[in-house]
Protein backbone atom coordinates (compact mmCIF):
# COMPACT_ATOMS: atom_id res chain seq x y z
CA UNK A 1 0.00 0.00 0.00
CA UNK A 2 1.17 3.73 -1.01
CA UNK A 3 0.60 5.95 1.41
CA UNK A 4 1.29 10.12 1.03
CA UNK A 5 -2.06 11.14 2.43
CA UNK A 6 -3.52 9.40 6.09
CA UNK A 7 -7.55 7.60 4.37
CA UNK A 8 -10.89 9.22 5.16
CA UNK A 9 -11.27 7.13 8.21
CA UNK A 10 -8.78 9.97 10.17
CA UNK A 11 -11.14 12.76 8.27
CA UNK A 12 -7.46 14.70 7.84
CA UNK A 13 -8.33 16.24 4.23
CA UNK A 14 -5.79 15.95 1.88
CA UNK A 15 -2.12 16.41 1.62
CA UNK A 16 -3.40 20.01 -0.41
CA UNK A 17 -5.62 20.74 1.88
CA UNK A 18 -4.37 20.20 5.55
CA UNK A 19 -6.71 21.27 7.82
CA UNK A 20 -6.05 18.68 10.74
CA UNK A 21 -5.66 20.57 14.43
CA UNK A 22 -3.80 19.47 17.34
CA UNK A 23 -7.01 18.92 19.37
CA UNK A 24 -8.69 17.15 15.87
CA UNK A 25 -5.20 14.74 16.14
CA UNK A 26 -5.49 13.99 20.07
CA UNK A 27 -8.74 13.22 19.81
CA UNK A 28 -8.67 10.86 17.15
CA UNK A 29 -5.73 9.30 19.10
CA UNK A 30 -7.40 8.99 22.05
CA UNK A 31 -10.72 6.81 19.81
CA UNK A 32 -7.88 4.71 18.81
CA UNK A 33 -5.82 4.16 21.98
CA UNK A 34 -9.29 3.68 23.77
CA UNK A 35 -11.44 1.67 21.37
CA UNK A 36 -8.61 0.19 19.16
CA UNK A 37 -5.18 -0.57 20.31
CA UNK A 38 -5.57 -0.63 24.37
CA UNK A 39 -8.40 -3.83 24.02
CA UNK A 40 -6.07 -5.80 21.82
CA UNK A 41 -2.56 -5.75 23.67
CA UNK A 42 -4.12 -5.71 27.01
CA UNK A 43 -5.75 -9.43 25.74
CA UNK A 44 -4.07 -10.76 22.42
CA UNK A 45 -1.20 -9.03 23.45
CA UNK A 46 -0.42 -10.80 26.95
CA UNK A 47 0.88 -14.03 26.91
CA UNK A 48 -0.80 -16.48 29.35
CA UNK A 49 0.82 -19.53 29.19
CA UNK A 50 4.60 -17.68 28.50
CA UNK A 51 4.43 -14.98 31.10
CA UNK A 52 5.09 -11.28 30.21
CA UNK A 53 3.53 -10.06 26.78
CA UNK A 54 4.22 -11.18 23.35
CA UNK A 55 6.77 -9.90 20.95
CA UNK A 56 4.23 -8.61 18.22
CA UNK A 57 0.62 -9.52 17.01
CA UNK A 58 -0.20 -10.11 13.25
CA UNK A 59 -2.73 -9.05 11.25
CA UNK A 60 -5.13 -11.72 11.38
CA UNK A 61 -4.44 -11.49 15.54
CA UNK A 62 -1.61 -14.18 16.22
CA UNK A 63 0.99 -13.63 18.38
CA UNK A 64 4.40 -15.88 17.54
CA UNK A 65 5.83 -18.44 19.40
CA UNK A 66 9.46 -17.60 18.91
CA UNK A 67 12.44 -15.88 20.28
CA UNK A 68 11.52 -12.85 22.83
CA UNK A 69 13.30 -9.69 24.19
CA UNK A 70 12.89 -9.58 28.00
CA UNK A 71 12.83 -5.58 28.06
CA UNK A 72 9.69 -5.79 25.44
CA UNK A 73 7.50 -6.90 28.83
CA UNK A 74 9.14 -4.09 30.63
CA UNK A 75 7.90 -1.73 28.09
CA UNK A 76 4.61 -3.09 27.81
CA UNK A 77 4.14 -2.50 31.76
CA UNK A 78 4.82 1.52 31.47
CA UNK A 79 2.63 1.37 28.61
CA UNK A 80 -0.22 0.28 30.91
CA UNK A 81 0.59 2.55 33.58
CA UNK A 82 0.81 5.32 31.24
CA UNK A 83 -3.17 4.09 29.67
CA UNK A 84 -4.09 4.26 33.51
CA UNK A 85 -2.88 7.88 34.08
CA UNK A 86 -4.75 9.14 30.93
CA UNK A 87 -8.04 7.55 31.87
CA UNK A 88 -8.06 3.80 31.26
CA UNK A 89 -9.21 1.38 33.82
CA UNK A 90 -6.97 1.18 36.41
CA UNK A 91 -7.96 -2.37 37.56
CA UNK A 92 -6.88 -4.19 34.33
CA UNK A 93 -4.10 -1.86 34.17
CA UNK A 94 -2.77 -3.40 37.73
CA UNK A 95 -3.72 -6.67 36.62
CA UNK A 96 -1.18 -6.05 33.31
CA UNK A 97 1.73 -4.54 35.50
CA UNK A 98 1.38 -6.98 37.94
CA UNK A 99 1.64 -9.69 35.37
CA UNK A 100 4.65 -8.53 33.61
CA UNK A 101 5.91 -7.69 36.62
CA UNK A 102 6.05 -11.26 37.81
CA UNK A 103 8.05 -12.10 34.29
CA UNK A 104 10.64 -9.25 34.77
CA UNK A 105 11.24 -11.26 38.30
CA UNK A 106 11.66 -14.49 36.76
CA UNK A 107 13.93 -13.25 34.06
CA UNK A 108 16.54 -10.64 36.43
CA UNK A 109 19.75 -12.19 37.92
CA UNK A 110 19.70 -12.03 42.04
CA UNK A 111 21.59 -8.76 41.60
CA UNK A 112 18.91 -7.13 40.44
CA UNK A 113 19.73 -7.06 36.47
CA UNK A 114 17.44 -8.25 33.67
CA UNK A 115 18.58 -10.85 31.25
CA UNK A 116 18.01 -9.92 27.47
CA UNK A 117 16.96 -12.93 24.97
CA UNK A 118 14.80 -16.18 25.38
CA UNK A 119 14.32 -19.04 23.15
CA UNK A 120 11.13 -19.96 21.39
CA UNK A 121 11.36 -22.51 24.40
CA UNK A 122 12.01 -19.97 26.79
CA UNK A 123 15.11 -20.85 27.82
CA UNK A 124 18.04 -17.60 27.84
CA UNK A 125 20.22 -17.51 25.18
CA UNK A 126 21.50 -14.21 26.05
CA UNK A 127 22.63 -14.49 30.03
CA UNK A 128 24.67 -10.39 29.08
CA UNK A 129 23.14 -7.96 30.87
CA UNK A 130 22.66 -4.76 28.33
CA UNK A 131 22.60 -0.94 29.65
CA UNK A 132 19.40 -0.22 27.36
CA UNK A 133 17.33 -3.12 28.92
CA UNK A 134 18.36 -2.05 32.41
CA UNK A 135 17.27 1.82 31.23
CA UNK A 136 13.93 0.05 30.39
CA UNK A 137 13.54 -2.09 33.86
CA UNK A 138 14.04 1.32 35.75
CA UNK A 139 11.55 3.16 34.01
CA UNK A 140 8.89 0.10 34.39
CA UNK A 141 9.84 0.05 37.99
CA UNK A 142 8.86 3.62 38.28
CA UNK A 143 5.78 3.83 36.97
CA UNK A 144 4.41 0.71 38.57
CA UNK A 145 5.54 2.54 42.06
CA UNK A 146 3.71 5.42 40.61
CA UNK A 147 0.45 3.19 39.87
CA UNK A 148 0.56 1.03 42.62
CA UNK A 149 2.58 2.68 45.67
CA UNK A 150 4.03 -0.51 46.65
CA UNK A 151 7.46 -0.53 48.03
CA UNK A 152 8.90 -3.74 46.42
CA UNK A 153 9.05 -1.64 43.12
CA UNK A 154 11.11 0.69 44.55
CA UNK A 155 13.73 -1.65 46.30
CA UNK A 156 13.87 -3.04 43.41
CA UNK A 157 14.83 -0.21 41.69
CA UNK A 158 17.44 0.79 44.16
CA UNK A 159 19.20 -2.92 44.20
CA UNK A 160 19.10 -2.50 39.98
CA UNK A 161 20.68 1.24 39.99
CA UNK A 162 23.40 -0.11 42.94
CA UNK A 163 24.40 -3.28 40.72
CA UNK A 164 24.57 -1.06 37.39
CA UNK A 165 26.84 0.90 38.75
CA UNK A 166 29.02 -1.63 40.30
CA UNK A 167 29.49 -3.78 36.80
CA UNK A 168 28.71 -1.32 34.33
CA UNK A 169 30.41 1.79 35.07
CA UNK A 170 32.31 3.47 33.26
CA UNK A 171 35.17 5.31 34.62
CA UNK A 172 34.86 8.58 32.58
CA UNK A 173 31.49 8.55 33.42
CA UNK A 174 28.51 6.64 32.43
CA UNK A 175 28.13 3.24 31.89
CA UNK A 176 29.25 0.89 29.22
CA UNK A 177 26.96 -1.15 27.06
CA UNK A 178 26.94 -4.80 27.71
CA UNK A 179 28.50 -6.82 30.62
CA UNK A 180 29.85 -9.35 28.23
CA UNK A 181 30.54 -7.16 25.44
CA UNK A 182 31.12 -3.53 26.90
CA UNK A 183 32.52 -1.42 23.56
CA UNK A 184 31.44 0.16 21.46
CA UNK A 185 29.71 2.96 23.70
CA UNK A 186 26.66 4.11 22.82
CA UNK A 187 24.38 7.37 24.19
CA UNK A 188 21.18 5.63 23.39
CA UNK A 189 20.41 3.74 26.25
CA UNK A 190 22.00 6.51 28.57
CA UNK A 191 18.85 8.59 26.86
CA UNK A 192 16.90 5.71 28.54
CA UNK A 193 18.34 5.93 31.38
CA UNK A 194 17.87 9.83 31.57
CA UNK A 195 14.25 9.30 31.15
CA UNK A 196 13.86 6.10 33.95
CA UNK A 197 15.88 8.89 35.98
CA UNK A 198 13.27 11.77 35.22
CA UNK A 199 10.48 8.97 36.03
CA UNK A 200 11.97 8.15 39.45
CA UNK A 201 12.74 12.09 40.49
CA UNK A 202 8.76 12.54 39.93
CA UNK A 203 8.09 9.64 42.88
CA UNK A 204 10.97 9.25 45.00
CA UNK A 205 12.92 11.92 46.62
CA UNK A 206 15.88 9.59 46.79
CA UNK A 207 18.95 11.98 45.59
CA UNK A 208 20.34 9.25 43.88
CA UNK A 209 17.72 9.83 41.05
CA UNK A 210 18.64 13.47 40.66
CA UNK A 211 22.86 12.75 40.47
CA UNK A 212 21.92 10.11 37.87
CA UNK A 213 19.80 12.16 35.77
CA UNK A 214 22.66 15.07 35.72
CA UNK A 215 25.34 12.97 35.28
CA UNK A 216 23.83 11.80 32.34
CA UNK A 217 22.94 15.15 31.02
CA UNK A 218 26.60 16.42 32.23
CA UNK A 219 28.29 13.05 29.74
CA UNK A 220 25.48 14.14 26.69
CA UNK A 221 27.20 17.93 26.66
CA UNK A 222 30.41 17.06 27.04
CA UNK A 223 30.55 13.62 24.71
CA UNK A 224 27.58 13.10 23.12
CA UNK A 225 27.12 16.42 21.73
CA UNK A 226 28.60 17.29 18.19
CA UNK A 227 28.31 21.24 18.75
CA UNK A 228 29.48 21.53 15.18
CA UNK A 229 26.23 20.14 13.62
CA UNK A 230 24.05 20.54 16.22
CA UNK A 231 23.29 16.81 16.64
CA UNK A 232 23.83 13.98 19.39
CA UNK A 233 26.59 11.09 18.50
CA UNK A 234 25.43 7.21 18.37
CA UNK A 235 28.85 5.45 19.36
CA UNK A 236 32.22 5.57 20.98
CA UNK A 237 35.32 4.15 21.94
CA UNK A 238 36.32 3.07 25.14
CA UNK A 239 37.73 6.23 26.13
CA UNK A 240 34.12 8.02 24.65
CA UNK A 241 35.45 9.66 21.36
CA UNK A 242 33.43 9.71 18.68
CA UNK A 243 33.59 7.07 15.84
CA UNK A 244 33.00 8.44 12.34
CA UNK A 245 32.69 6.87 9.03
CA UNK A 246 35.07 8.94 6.84
CA UNK A 247 34.55 12.45 8.60
CA UNK A 248 31.18 12.06 9.25
CA UNK A 249 28.86 10.53 11.55
CA UNK A 250 25.36 8.39 11.46
CA UNK A 251 22.69 10.55 12.48
CA UNK A 252 19.37 9.44 13.76
CA UNK A 253 16.48 12.04 13.23
CA UNK A 254 14.29 10.12 16.16
CA UNK A 255 17.02 10.48 18.54
CA UNK A 256 17.50 13.94 18.22
CA UNK A 257 13.81 15.05 18.66
CA UNK A 258 14.05 12.63 21.47
CA UNK A 259 17.02 13.93 23.57
CA UNK A 260 15.51 17.30 22.81
CA UNK A 261 12.49 16.31 24.26
CA UNK A 262 14.10 15.19 27.44
CA UNK A 263 16.89 17.90 28.19
CA UNK A 264 13.94 19.94 28.39
CA UNK A 265 12.22 17.88 30.69
CA UNK A 266 15.78 17.89 32.54
CA UNK A 267 15.68 21.53 32.86
CA UNK A 268 11.95 22.14 33.59
CA UNK A 269 12.44 19.68 36.59
CA UNK A 270 15.67 21.06 37.68
CA UNK A 271 16.45 24.40 36.44
CA UNK A 272 19.59 22.94 34.75
CA UNK A 273 20.92 24.90 31.74
CA UNK A 274 20.46 23.43 28.08
CA UNK A 275 21.56 26.09 26.38
CA UNK A 276 20.36 26.14 22.71
CA UNK A 277 20.97 22.47 22.32
CA UNK A 278 17.49 21.19 22.09
CA UNK A 279 16.05 23.67 19.14
CA UNK A 280 19.39 23.09 17.38
CA UNK A 281 18.68 18.93 17.68
CA UNK A 282 14.94 19.58 16.88
CA UNK A 283 16.08 21.55 13.81
CA UNK A 284 18.66 19.75 12.16
CA UNK A 285 16.34 16.29 12.45
CA UNK A 286 13.25 18.46 11.50
CA UNK A 287 15.78 20.07 7.82
CA UNK A 288 17.40 17.20 7.46
CA UNK A 289 15.91 14.08 8.86
CA UNK A 290 12.10 14.39 7.33
CA UNK A 291 11.09 13.36 4.11
CA UNK A 292 8.33 16.45 2.85
CA UNK A 293 7.50 14.33 -0.17
CA UNK A 294 6.09 11.39 2.68
CA UNK A 295 5.93 13.82 5.59
CA UNK A 296 7.86 11.31 7.65
CA UNK A 297 10.75 11.22 9.72
CA UNK A 298 13.34 8.55 8.37
CA UNK A 299 15.69 6.77 10.08
CA UNK A 300 19.14 7.79 9.90
CA UNK A 301 21.09 10.67 7.98
CA UNK A 302 24.98 11.63 8.10
CA UNK A 303 26.03 14.26 10.06
CA UNK A 304 26.69 16.77 6.57
CA UNK A 305 22.71 16.72 6.10
CA UNK A 306 22.63 13.70 3.57
CA UNK A 307 20.50 10.55 3.86
CA UNK A 308 21.92 7.48 4.86
CA UNK A 309 18.60 5.10 4.96
CA UNK A 310 15.79 6.60 3.74
CA UNK A 311 13.30 4.09 5.24
CA UNK A 312 10.87 5.41 8.29
CA UNK A 313 10.01 3.64 10.92
CA UNK A 314 7.19 4.12 13.22
CA UNK A 315 9.13 5.05 16.68
CA UNK A 316 10.72 8.67 15.18
CA UNK A 317 7.18 10.30 13.99
CA UNK A 318 6.38 9.56 18.00
CA UNK A 319 9.74 11.42 18.94
CA UNK A 320 9.30 14.05 16.55
CA UNK A 321 5.80 14.67 17.63
CA UNK A 322 7.25 14.92 21.62
CA UNK A 323 10.45 17.56 20.96
CA UNK A 324 8.09 20.17 19.21
CA UNK A 325 5.37 19.87 21.98
CA UNK A 326 7.94 20.48 24.56
CA UNK A 327 9.67 22.99 22.35
CA UNK A 328 5.96 24.60 21.72
CA UNK A 329 5.97 25.31 25.30
CA UNK A 330 9.02 26.79 26.19
CA UNK A 331 8.28 29.30 23.31
CA UNK A 332 6.04 32.21 22.71
CA UNK A 333 4.51 33.83 19.77
CA UNK A 334 5.27 33.39 16.33
CA UNK A 335 8.05 30.28 17.35
CA UNK A 336 5.43 28.68 19.45
CA UNK A 337 2.55 28.36 16.39
CA UNK A 338 5.81 27.58 14.41
CA UNK A 339 6.67 24.41 17.05
CA UNK A 340 2.88 23.60 17.00
CA UNK A 341 2.68 23.62 13.08
CA UNK A 342 5.68 20.89 12.82
CA UNK A 343 4.10 19.07 15.82
CA UNK A 344 1.02 18.89 13.68
CA UNK A 345 2.83 17.89 10.57
CA UNK A 346 4.40 14.87 13.08
CA UNK A 347 0.84 13.84 14.15
CA UNK A 348 -0.07 13.48 10.45
CA UNK A 349 2.71 11.40 9.77
CA UNK A 350 2.11 9.03 13.18
CA UNK A 351 -1.56 8.73 11.75
CA UNK A 352 -0.49 7.10 8.79
CA UNK A 353 1.06 4.11 10.46
CA UNK A 354 -1.75 3.45 12.63
CA UNK A 355 -4.44 3.92 9.45
CA UNK A 356 -4.71 -0.11 9.21
CA UNK A 357 -7.88 -2.66 8.92
CA UNK A 358 -6.43 -4.87 11.31
CA UNK A 359 -7.54 -1.92 14.21
CA UNK A 360 -5.05 -1.96 17.12
CA UNK A 361 -2.06 -2.77 15.36
CA UNK A 362 0.31 -0.89 13.16
CA UNK A 363 2.78 -0.75 10.22
CA UNK A 364 6.33 -0.48 11.26
CA UNK A 365 8.13 0.56 8.39
CA UNK A 366 7.61 3.34 5.57
CA UNK A 367 9.61 2.16 2.27
CA UNK A 368 11.15 5.26 0.53
CA UNK A 369 8.34 4.62 -1.96
CA UNK A 370 5.79 5.93 0.63
CA UNK A 371 4.52 2.11 0.51
CA UNK A 372 4.63 -0.15 4.18
CA UNK A 373 6.54 -3.35 4.35
CA UNK A 374 4.52 -6.05 5.17
CA UNK A 375 4.84 -7.65 8.66
CA UNK A 376 3.36 -7.73 12.49
CA UNK A 377 3.12 -5.13 14.70
CA UNK A 378 6.04 -4.69 17.00
CA UNK A 379 5.05 -4.49 20.52
CA UNK A 380 7.91 -2.53 21.26
CA UNK A 381 6.39 0.24 19.18
CA UNK A 382 3.55 0.56 22.30
CA UNK A 383 5.95 2.37 24.47
CA UNK A 384 6.45 5.23 21.67
CA UNK A 385 2.66 5.36 20.92
CA UNK A 386 1.30 5.98 23.96
CA UNK A 387 4.19 7.86 25.66
CA UNK A 388 3.74 10.48 22.42
CA UNK A 389 0.11 10.71 22.57
CA UNK A 390 0.00 11.26 26.68
CA UNK A 391 2.70 14.19 25.87
CA UNK A 392 -0.04 15.52 23.55
CA UNK A 393 -2.60 15.23 25.80
CA UNK A 394 -0.80 17.01 28.47
CA UNK A 395 0.07 19.70 26.25
CA UNK A 396 -3.61 20.48 25.47
CA UNK A 397 -4.38 20.65 28.87
CA UNK A 398 -1.64 22.55 29.85
CA UNK A 399 -2.81 24.87 26.79
CA UNK A 400 -6.88 25.05 27.76
CA UNK A 401 -7.18 23.91 31.17
CA UNK A 402 -8.89 21.13 29.93
CA UNK A 403 -7.60 17.58 28.41
CA UNK A 404 -8.65 16.56 24.72
CA UNK A 405 -9.22 13.10 26.67
CA UNK A 406 -11.60 14.60 29.43
CA UNK A 407 -13.48 16.70 26.08
CA UNK A 408 -13.52 13.65 24.04
CA UNK A 409 -15.42 11.35 26.41
CA UNK A 410 -17.32 11.71 29.44
CA UNK A 411 -17.68 8.24 31.23
CA UNK A 412 -15.33 8.09 33.84
CA UNK A 413 -12.76 4.71 33.62
CA UNK A 414 -12.97 3.11 30.43
CA UNK A 415 -13.21 -0.68 30.21
CA UNK A 416 -11.26 -3.29 27.84
CA UNK A 417 -12.85 -4.54 25.19
CA UNK A 418 -11.06 -6.84 22.10
CA UNK A 419 -11.22 -4.70 19.13
CA UNK A 420 -13.90 -6.20 16.45
CA UNK A 421 -12.54 -8.39 14.02
CA UNK A 422 -9.75 -9.97 16.04
CA UNK A 423 -9.97 -13.45 16.85
CA UNK A 424 -7.72 -14.36 19.30
CA UNK A 425 -4.90 -17.05 17.84
CA UNK A 426 -1.08 -17.90 18.48
CA UNK A 427 1.15 -19.06 15.39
Amino acid sequence: MRTNAVSNRFNLGSDSNFTLTLEDAGMQFRRMLFEDILPLWSTVGIDRVRGGFCESISREGRIPTSARRVRVTARQVYSFCEAARLGWNKTAAAACLRHGYRFLLNYSAPDGLLFHGLSDDDALVDQDHHLYDQAFLLFAYAHSFAHLQDEDYRRRAMLTLASLRERLGHHAGGFKDHTSTPYPLRSNPHMHLLEAALAWMAVDANPVWRMLADEIVALFKSRFYDPEHGVVREYFTADWDPIDEDGRSRIEPGHNFEWAWLLIRWSQATGGKIGDRAERMAAFAEQHGVDPGRRVAVNEVWSDGLIADGTARLWPQTERLKAWLALAEIREGEERWLAEQNALEACHGLLAYLDVDARGTWHDVMLEDGSFKTGPAPASSLYHIICALGELARYLQRQSGLGVLDRDLDRGEVQPQMPAGIVMGMS
